[in-house]
This record gives structure tokens, C-alpha cells and sequence, in this order.
């Protein structure tokens, strides 16, 4: 029977016991081969028969206390040694490849000196037998084909991946052909896509000098690579491939990838002003676009690039929603469509989205069938140098930390950049997971084509311009070795600069500018439904299988719904999922803990308290019902909410739902807020329904959890972006959750949602109020009082407050404005008109420079008569949303209570 190393080590000490020369390493020692040449044999007949920790030691995994170097070796058997330093060339190999194209390779390194295998520069003429790739010779002659496989123009990094069976896998991938042997057709091919990537950016260049283009040039091999990637993937049946990049290459990639028209591309440089050509709001570097593209074998495939802001790597967590979105609508194995990401060397070290992001690629919630990330790597970031920005030897060390491979490939080697991207796709569509190919070139230019690099990196620059462009180097290597003629050569450049010309030929230089129309928020919404749809959802919904075991707390809470006649929060959550699903609406909710609620109200999942297995009440509502997706999130914000918000753009037809664990923390994804959800629309056309749920309210919870900064999305509110509320009863949130699924015109929802309402025997609602009501966005009074003095206006939990404090034969009306966005005119001047001899107040528990108050003030005030004004009442200003003492939150709050209810 096999024995650990930790066995094994204990047995060694004894053996050795009193040699305290030998340095014992906790886990073997080489100096006793014995035990090691016994389990190694077993591990080659049968490497299941060992035990795992053996398994781990000959896969190089793990030796000793020093993970990933090999302590010197004496003695002992030689083709232990053998494996032990092709097992170092495996891991270590990368660290001497030819990878960068600015910088020679070391000669050596100490991760590969013979001596640290008890070997010697007398043993290099010793015979090593054949064995797998090696066809049999001397030590010299087997570091040399070592040296060809793992440090020549690809670094490939796998060992340490995230299973034994990918290390493996790769090992024979490479190790069976040290490079891609390319037919001449398929070399023509290659040095055609190079010439297109760099002639259209030397034209760009010369004829619109100083434009801001962000070029590939030092990159150019980026694009045959994006060219095999497609190509490959249609050979796997994959039907769609989504393209998610910043703006370094973006026009080169648009261009000639996703084959937009070159007209098109030149018309932009033409008249910047002009919005006729995107039909959006947008510079011509965020733009995206879409084609079917013909592969070189025939087949087609959609390929597609989202726009995205100037904010590096936030489209990643976009792209993946997008993808899982398109891949549940189309009902389609994840497999057959590809998300690729294009990152930049800086951004990708630098980002923490990207961290967030890569988190995701195994969670059952997220995953895509596997991601290919391409990394345009121009070895600087603006001015910053990689030293000045990195603490990583490379910019793709994270995805060590997923167990992702790594290809780092030279850019001026287009031939093994194909291998690599063919490499790439055979292993994603055997595996399903993510891999990374880090392109390492160089910035021919600053920043962006008006930047003088030479201020900031001179010597750098130095290097770059005295280098002959990655296409003439190819072409001349093609020259040499006879595999195109001189005289084609020669053609290709004015051959494609003549079709530029063509296409400038085709542009207007009188372009009209169109008007941007938006849809309209407005829209009539039926959401009541019948009592015997509700009666359905609650009684299935409560129908516990004979076989589940319901935790006690929980069956009370059940036994509850099934007789209760009110209505609270999480119950009209739960009736408005229900009565949406039974009419074949899909619904994803996701977030931080959203299966139970952050506040234990929702219990939407439920899980057996013997078993651990979890039960969907709501996925068995009625026969041919709609899905349901509800998904505890990773601990993100960012990548979190920029998932869904694609997910939501790709899906129109499912109601898409993040919640936040507190509203507060919704900030953490503040871009996503900002760039995507407020403005995609105006800027390029695109369409969310995505709900944002964020609890919100003033209880003494402190500066952390009680604002979800509503003053923030009414800032952003502007040509009907999207609807912001702040709802008081389950049956408003029972209708307007209704009508966002059935709306047509699709717009974001921001909802400020309660905390200590979720429990508050005032918030509840009656079950007519589902069956025959809908949705208001100003609530009257309850009880309304004639001829009031006041009337307050408010919104969500101080509401209950005011009601609570008000006494008997007050003169106070109450008025709550449910939803502040639009701003809902009539309604609000209905109020005011029927209360005339009434002062207008507002009443707000944040402080004045946040809430609703700055938003509402002009446009309240604009709808009273001219011998009124609005007045505030609420917490002055201040530098945090909320106080951390619980005992002046409750002083605070009671003294504006009673301020707002004073002289009745």
C-alpha cells in the first residue's frame, strides 16, 4: 500500500537518525532514494495507485517546504534526476523563453542550473533514453529540445493549473510538436491580416495626423490571432463570439475582425461632431458593433463587441452577464458562445474588477463555459513603466491564482502566436475553462497619438523606433525561405491602400446630424391579477415535499402565510415572483445572501435541515411555469452588478434583479451605476430592465448602513434614464415589480427598499389591494384631514414615523411621493391643490445636502402658488450620511419628527 510523504519522511528520519548533516526538508530528503524510486514505480504503472500527496511530488506540484524550486540533489539514481530537471523546464521554462520583444532573454537561471539535480557539466554527453517527446540521445541533446518546447518564442505557464488532468493535457499538446507547422496558403493568410492590422493604422496616421486613435502598432499580431481564435471556435460549433475590450486596437479590431465597413470607420475621423454614424452619443474608441464574419473555413459566425466607457476592464463582468444572458435565451450549451477579453497589461494588473471578474468563472450563478483573455500587452500603462506598476514578475499573475494557464508570446512571432491561439481553443473546448494568452509587444506611439513618449521613456522609445514593424519582419522571413515571392510582397501594401481610398472616396463630408430619440417611460401596465392566481402561489409556494425537513422557525413562518390576510413585504415579493412566473416570465435575482435576505425575510430558498439539500418553492408554482435564478453572489459589487446589468441587456424578456447586501453598498459600483446604467441608453442605444434593490433608512445603524445615497441617482436622472422610487406598502411593491417585467419599453429601476418595515405590522398590505389595485406614485393620506394647516410631503420609512407621532385632531396631512422619477407633476399638484391654506413642507430623515430634498425642491416649488414656498425639515448637512451613536440617532430623529408635526 502506497504511503504519504509525510510517511515516508517519518521512516527516513529514523533510518538517518544521528546524520545531522543531512537537511531534512518536513516532507523527503534526496539523499535516500529508496523509498521515492518505490513509489515513483508504482506512480508510472498506475499514477492512481499513489497516494495523492505522491501524485502532487512527480507533478512537480509540490517538493519540500520550497514550493516551486528544486533543492539541490546528490547521489542517487540519474533518471530521477532527469525527471526532476524536465520537470523544472516544464515550470521554469518561461523564465528564459524569447517572449519580449525590447529585451533578451537571460542565458540562464537558477531554477535550471544543472547542479540543483546532483548533475554536472560532465554529464551532458551521458545517453538519455527516448521517452515521450525525446527520441533518445545525450543530456545536451535533451536540454536542447527542452530549451525548443519551453523557451523559445511562447512561455507557456500550466504547471500548478487547476487539475492534474490539464497539466497532463498540456504536456502532450506541447511537447508532441515544438511549433505550428503552417501550410504557404496559411502563411499568406497570416501576413494578409498583419498587413490590414498595419496599413490601416499607417493610414490612419498619416492622413489624420494628431486624431486620437489609441493604434495597435507594436501589437499588430493581435489581429491574425483574433482571426485563428474565430476560426477554431467555428470548428467547435461555436455560433457566437462577443468581443469585450478598452480602446487600445479597438478601431483596428472593428475593423478588421468584426468587418465594419471602412467607410464607416474614416467617416468618424471625418466629422468627429457627427453622431449619424453611431447613432448614439459617444466617441468613435467606445463604439461597438456587430457582423456576421465568414472564418477561412466557411463557416459564419456572429461576432460582436459591446461599447464600453473609458473606465479599463469594467466591460468584463458586462461581457460575461451579456454571454450567460444570450446563452439561457438562445437555450444553447454554454460552449457555443465564446466571450473574449481583451485587456491591457496595466488594467489587467492593476483593476480590481478584474480580480472580481475572474472569481466568477467557476460559480455555478456565472459561469460561461470558459472565457479566452488575450492581453494586448504594450509593456508600459500611459507613463508608468510595468516596475512602477506592478509588484508581479507578470501583469497576468492573478490568474495563478484561479489555476488558468498562461501563454506569454512574443509579438513579432506571428506564426507561434497562431499555435498558441490554436492551442488555446482545443483547450477550452475540452476543458470549459478560462486561459490567457499574454501578447507581449510594444506602443509605437504615446498614450494616444498626440503624446510625446520620449519625455517620460526615452530609452524604451529608443529600442522601438529603430525596430522594423512585426509585417516587414514576417514578409521577409517569407522572402527568405521562399514562401511568397518578392514580387507579391510588393503588391499587397498598395493593393490594400487602394481600398482605403476607395472607402474614403464614399464618405460624405456633409453629414447630418440626426436626433437621438429615447424611449418613453410612459406606458399604461395592467398589474392587478385574480385572487385564485394569488390563492395558486400561496398554496404552492407553502407546500412543503412530504421528504423535506423545514427547520421549526421556518414552518411557524410557513403555517403563517397560509392563513394570514396581511400582506408584509417579503410575502408580496414572494405573490409578485409567483404571479409573473405562472405567466411564463423568467426571473434572476442575485446578490450578497438575496436566497434568504440580508434582514432573514425572504427564505426563498430553503434547506433541509438534515440533509443540507436546498428546495425552490417558486420553481414549482405551476407546470409550465417560467424559471426562477436566485443566486447568492460572490462578495462583489462591481463585478456584480456589471454581471447582471449585462445579463439584463442580453435577456430583455426576464425581470433581472441585484440586490445590495445594504444600499450603502451599491457605491461599489458606483461605475457600473454611472456608465452603464444611467447613460448606455443616451450613449449608445442600449436597453436594461435591470431592478437595483437597496435597503435604505434611517434606524441608528451609523454611516454605513442607512443610506443608499438616493441623492446620487437623482443627480443622474435625465431624459427618462430610468425610474428611481421609494416605496411604503408590499402591495406598490407588488405592482411596480409587475410592471417592470411587463413593461415594453425596458428602463433601469432603482428601488430604495426597507429594513425595519420588513417586520413593521403598519407595513402591510391587504389582499384586494393586489387584486384590484396598481401602482401610484403619490399616496394620499390614509386618513385624510380637512382643511389642513400643513402638508408634508415625505417618502418611505418617515412616513410611519409621522404617522405614528401624529395625534388626534392634527391639522397635519401627509403625503407620500413613492416615485421621485420621473417626478410625478399631476399627482403632486393634486395635493397641493387640495390642501390651499396648507404650508408646504418637506420631511426627510437625511441630511440636507442629501435625500430627495435638492432634486424635489425647484419642482415642488414651481407647482405653488407665488406667495408660497417649500420649507425643509429633516437633519442639516453633513459630511456622513448617518450617525454611529444609536442614542443620537434616536434624539436626531425625534426632534425633526416633532419639528415637522409642530403647532398642530
Amino acid at each position: 500500500m502506497s504511503k504519504t510523504v509525510e510517511e515516508c519522511c517519518e521512516m527516513w528520519k529514523k533510518d538517518l537518525e544521528g546524520e545531522k548533516s543531512l537537511d531534512f526538508l518536513g516532507f523527503a530528503h534526496f539523499g535516500n532514494l529508496k523509498w521515492i524510486e518505490e513509489e515513483r514505480e508504482r506512480y508510472l504503472k498506475d499514477r492512481l495507485s499513489v497516494d495523492p500527496s505522491w501524485r502532487y511530488f512527480f507533478e512537480g506540484v509540490e517538493f519540500g517546504l520550497k514550493v516551486g524550486k528544486t533543492p539541490p540533489c546528490s547521489g542517487g539514481d540519474f533518471s530521477l534526476k532527469i525527471a526532476l530537471l524536465i520537470d523544472a523546464y516544464r515550470r521554469f521554462g518561461h523564465l528564459v523563453a524569447d517572449i519580449n520583444p525590447l529585451e533578451t532573454p537571460p542565458n540562464w537561471i537558477e531554477e535550471l542550473e544543472l547542479k540543483r539535480f546532483g548533475l554536472s557539466e560532465e554529464d551532458l554527453e551521458k545517453e538519455v533514453p527516448a521517452f515521450g517527446f525525446f527520441k533518445g540521445g545525450t543530456l545536451r541533446e535533451l536540454i536542447g529540445s527542452l530549451r525548443s518546447l519551453y523557451c523559445g518564442k511562447i512561455g507557456f505557464e500550466y504547471m500548478g493549473t487547476f487539475s492534474l488532468e490539464m497539466e497532463a493535457w498540456f504536456q502532450e499538446q506541447i511537447e508532441k510538436g515544438s511549433a505550428m507547422q503552417l501550410s504557404i496558403e496559411e502563411k499568406e493568410l497570416l501576413l494578409e491580416m498583419l498587413s490590414r492590422s498595419e496599413i490601416l493604422e499607417s493610414f490612419l496616421h498619416t492622413r489624420y495626423v494628431g486624431q486620437t486613435r489609441f493604434s495597435l502598432e507594436g501589437n499588430e499580431t493581435a489581429i491574425p490571432i483574433l482571426w485563428e481564435v474565430i476560426d477554431r471556435a467555428a470548428h467547435f460549433q461555436v455560433d457566437e463570439v462577443w468581443i469585450g475590450m478598452a480602446h487600445r486596437g479597438r478601431l483596428n479590431v472593428l475593423a478588421n475582425i468584426l468587418q465594419k465597413p471602412y467607410a464607416e470607420l474614416l467617416s468618424s475621423f471625418e466629422d468627429d461632431l457627427s453622431l449619424s454614424l453611431f447613432e448614439s452619443d459617444d466617441v468613435k474608441y467606445h463604439m461597438g458593433f456587430s457582423s456576421e464574419v465568414e472564418t477561412k473555413s466557411g463557416k459564419k459566425v456572429v461576432v460582436s463587441m459591446p461599447p464600453n466607457p473609458s473606465h479599463l476592464e469594467s466591460v468584463d463582468p458586462v461581457l460575461l452577464g451579456v454571454v450567460r444572458g444570450r446563452q439561457k435565451r438562445k437555450g444553447v450549451a454554454k460552449k457555443q458562445i465564446l466571450p473574449i477579453m481583451i485587456h491591457g497589461d496595466a488594467a489587467l494588473a492593476g483593476q480590481g474588477v478584474v480580480y472580481e471578474t475572474l472569481q466568477m468563472c467557476r460559480l455555478s450563478g456565472y459561469e460561461v463555459g470558459g472565457s479566452l483573455h488575450i492581453v494586448f500587452n504594450n509593456q508600459i500603462g500611459y507613463t508608468t513603466l510595468p516596475k512602477e506598476g506592478r509588484s508581479t514578475r507578470y501583469c497576468t499573475d492573478i490568474a495563478k491564482t484561479f489555476g488558468m494557464p498562461i501563454f506569454h508570446v512574443n509579438a513579432e512571432s506571428p506564426e507561434s502566436a497562431l499555435f498558441a491561439a490554436k492551442l488555446a481553443m482545443e483547450f477550452r473546448e475540452k476543458f470549459g475553462s478560462d486561459l490567457f494568452i499574454d501578447l507581449i509587444g510594444y506602443r509605437k506611439y504615446g498614450h494616444n497619438e498626440g503624446d510625446e513618449p520620449f519625455f517620460t521613456q526615452p530609452k524604451e522609445y529608443q529600442k522601438i523606433r529603430s525596430k522594423a514593424s512585426i509585417r516587414k519582419q514576417y514578409l521577409d522571413q517569407l522572402v527568405q525561405e521562399g514562401s511568397v515571392s518578392k514580387e507579391r510582397a510588393e503588391k499587397i501594401e498598395p493593393e490594400f491602400r487602394k481600398k482605403l481610398h476607395d472607402a474614403l472616396a464614399l464618405v460624405s463630408k456633409d453629414l447630418p446630424l440626426p436626433e437621438l430619440t429615447l424611449s418613453p417611460l410612459e406606458e399604461e401596465i395592467v398589474t392587478k391579477v385574480s385572487q385564485d392566481v394569488l390563492n395558486q402561489v400561496r398554496n404552492t409556494f407553502c407546500a412543503v415535499p412530504a421528504s423535506f425537513h423545514m427547520h421549526p422557525k421556518l414552518q411557524k413562518w410557513i403555517e403563517e402565510r397560509k392563513t394570514k390576510e396581511r400582506i408584509d413585504w417579503a410575502w408580496g415579493e414572494a405573490l409578485s415572483f409567483g404571479s409573473l412566473l405562472l405567466e411564463k416570465h423568467s426571473i434572476r435575482l442575485s446578490g450578497q445572501d438575496v436566497q434568504r435576505g440580508t434582514f432573514s425575510q425572504r427564505h426563498l430558498i430553503w434547506v433541509d435541515s438534515e440533509s443540507g439539500a436546498p428546495y425552490s418553492p417558486l420553481s414549482h408554482i405551476g407546470e409550465a411555469q417560467g424559471t426562477i435564478e436566485l443566486i447568492n453572489s460572490l462578495l462583489s459589487e462591481y463585478a456584480g452588478m456589471g454581471f447582471e446589468y449585462g445579463y439584463s441587456c442580453s435577456d430583455l424578456e426576464t425581470l433581472p434583479l441585484w440586490e445590495a447586501q445594504y444600499g450603502d453598498f451599491d457605491n461599489g459600483a458606483q461605475i457600473i451605476i454611472d456608465q452603464y446604467l444611467a447613460s448606455a441608453e443616451q450613449k449608445w442605444g442600449i436597453k436594461s430592465p435591470l431592478t437595483l434593490l437597496l435597503p435604505h433608512a434611517y434606524e441608528g445603524a451609523g454611516p454605513e448602513h442607512s443610506s443608499a445615497r438616493l441623492e446620487r441617482f437623482l443627480q443622474l436622472a435625465a431624459k427618462e434614464n430610468f425610474r428611481i422610487c421609494n416605496l411604503s406598502t408590499p402591495a406598490q411593491y407588488f405592482h411596480l415589480l409587475r410592471g417592470q417585467a411587463l413593461r415594453k419599453n425596458k428602463k433601469p429601476l432603482i428601488l430604495m427598499t426597507p429594513k425595519s418595515l420588513l417586520r413593521d405590522p403598519s407595513c402591510t398590505s391587504g389582499f384586494p389591494e393586489l387584486v384590484e389595485g396598481r401602482f401610484q406614485s403619490v399616496l394620499a393620506d390614509p386618513m385624510p384631514i380637512a382643511n389642513p394647516k400643513k402638508l408634508l410631503f415625505c417618502t418611505g420609512k418617515v412616513f410611519y414615523d409621522l404617522i405614528a407621532a401624529r395625534k388626534a385632531g392634527s391639522k397635519t396631512r401627509i403625503a407620500r411621493i413613492e416615485e421621485l422619477y420621473p417626478f410625478p407633476e399631476k399627482e403632486v399638484q393634486k395635493q397641493i391643490a387640495a390642501a390651499p391654506d396648507a404650508a408646504i413642507f418637506w420631511v426627510q430623515e437625511e441630511p440636507e445636502n442629501m435625500g430627495a430634498w435638492r432634486f424635489l425642491e425647484k419642482k415642488i416649488e414651481q407647482l405653488l402658488p407665488k406667495e408660497k414656498r417649500l420649507n425643509y425639515i429633516g437633519r442639516p448637512a453633513n459630511a456622513t450620511p448617518a450617525t454611529g451613536s444609536h442614542l443620537k440617532h434616536k434624539q436626531e430623529q425625534k426632534t425633526l419628527i416633532e419639528q415637522a408635526l409642530s403647532g398642530e
